[in-house]
């Protein structure tokens, strides 16, 4: 835990979690999954085949569904690093995160550049972004993937004051390190015009960011979109703090029973396999396919994974700050700091948590005319309505059972954007995207 990559043992043991609750309770195998599907070559048909919203978001596409990118030829994402603070210290603990890590995938044509934010705790070389990459990249776009201004190596080395989730901040912390890419970029390929993608945290940071992008006009935006948003940030943290607890009505307390249930029925797994991949997403059909899981337990395999995120956030945000809300303000963090107790605290710091102590207390000590409330109401789409009503260039894409939404958010999200809204209707938080008529309809909203 907070140490050098979290994100693939985030990724680990949500696997882990994932075959485990499907272990725990057995039922009838599900319907045969549709053959694998090819390229783009026309409008496709919805055809994503997961009608349970939790189990969408964490199996994704099925690996017979995904689209065949091979005679794409696309090459992998270039990992790149960037300065952006000379002079700014990084702790010795942290001395792993020095410089900001992005990835790219230019073309050798000219071609527009999309720039692609992350969700929560995410970074350029997360799953999702490299699905988003393959999809421009093959839509004939260059690619810039930028870590989420949530994930630590973003706030120890990009973030202007290291308390993230306010996204007017994020905002300014984006473009300050969009621009400085940019001049990189520029100078390896030709770059035609400029776009924005962000999904789930990171759609909420594309907006505020394009409209900046408006009034400086650095980069001019041509299009802006948003996949899997949250109306209101601080709505969706209470409904992601909530998952967690589904299956746990002990509270958090309860999270070390159920990681232990995981090791233990994945240990009589493995007996019956030569090696357990538990990235592995063939592994993770089959599972589903031969077990049902329940929705709790689901739920709170996904906001483990949420909480997960938010530790490493909490926690590199408290030292770099110096708010001492876990970490003491009066120590140093080193190599050779013991993170036990700490990580203890974080686990069982919320995302609510974070944002009544840390976050609001910080912006509201630098400006006393704000309010908690006030705090709430800018973090929401609905404080752009008018910036996003009047430009045509920014679109949604949505399913009607993303779990981040609470009850009545969807109509307020289709209302607000009107005809550039498409709402697909299922696909849970993120699960369709890899889906044939989502990757279309991402490429013909950013041509047309």
């Amino acid at each position: 835990m907070m140490k050098k990559n979290m994100g693939d043992a985030h990724a680990l043991l949500q696997g882990m979690l994932l075959l485990a609750v499907m272990l725990i309770s057995s039922c009838s195998p599900q319907p045969a999954l549709p053959p694998s599907k090819q390229a783009l070559s026309g409008p496709p048909a919805y055809d994503y085949p997961i009608d349970n919203p939790y189990a969408a978001t964490i199996i994704g596409m099925p690996p017979e569904m995904k689209v065949d990118y091979s005679n794409a030829h696309i090459p992998k994402p270039q990992d790149k690093k960037i300065t952006l603070f000379k002079d700014r210290p990084i702790p010795e603990g942290f001395w792993y995160e020095e410089g900001l890590r992005y990835s790219q995938l230019l073309q050798q044509k000219p071609a527009a550049l999309v720039y692609v934010i992350a969700g929560t705790g995410a970074d350029s070389r997360a799953e999702t972004m490299r699905t988003i990459a393959n999809i421009l990249y093959s839509g004939g776009f260059s690619v810039v993937l930028l870590p989420s201004p949530t994930h630590p190596n973003f706030i120890i080395n990009a973030s202007g004051n290291y308390i993230p989730g306010r996204p007017a901040q994020d905002a300014e912390d984006l473009y300050r390190l969009m621009n400085r890419i940019d001049q990189k970029v520029s100078s390896e390929a030709k770059v035609t015009g400029h776009m924005l993608i962000g999904y789930s945290l990171g759609a909420l940071d594309a907006v505020f960011t394009a409209k900046l992008d408006d009034e400086r006009k650095a980069l001019n935006f041509n299009k802006v979109l948003l996949i899997n948003p949250p109306l209101s940030l601080y709505s969706s943290m209470q409904v992601i703090d909530n998952l967690l607890y589904s299956a746990l009505p002990g509270g958090i307390n309860e999270a070390d029973r159920f990681v232990k249930t995981a090791v233990s029925r994945l240990s009589s797994m493995s007996q019956s396999s030569d090696a357990l991949d538990f990235q592995n997403e063939r592994l993770l059909i089959d599972a589903y396919n031969k077990y049902k899981p329940s929705d709790n337990r689901l739920a709170t395999t996904i906001g483990l994974s949420f909480r997960l995120a938010a530790a490493d956030m909490i926690f590199a945000s408290d030292v770099m700050s110096r708010s001492g809300y876990i970490f003491p303000r009066n120590l140093e963090f080193t190599t050779s700091t013991s993170l036990n107790s700490y990580l203890s605290v974080a686990l069982r710091t919320s995302f609510r948590n974070y944002f009544d102590d840390i976050y609001t207390e910080r912006y509201c000590a630098d400006n006393p005319r704000l309010s908690k409330q006030a705090l709430i109401d800018e973090s929401s789409l609905e404080s752009l309505s008018g910036y996003i009503v009047r430009h045509p260039k920014i679109g949604l894409i949505t399913n009607k059972d993303d779990i981040i939404l609470a009850p009545g958010e969807l109509s307020k999200l289709v209302a607000l954007f009107g005809k550039n809204a498409a709402v697909f209707p299922n696909g849970g938080h993120l699960g369709n995207l890899g889906d044939r008529a989502v990757a279309y309809h991402i490429i013909q909203f950013l041509r047309n």
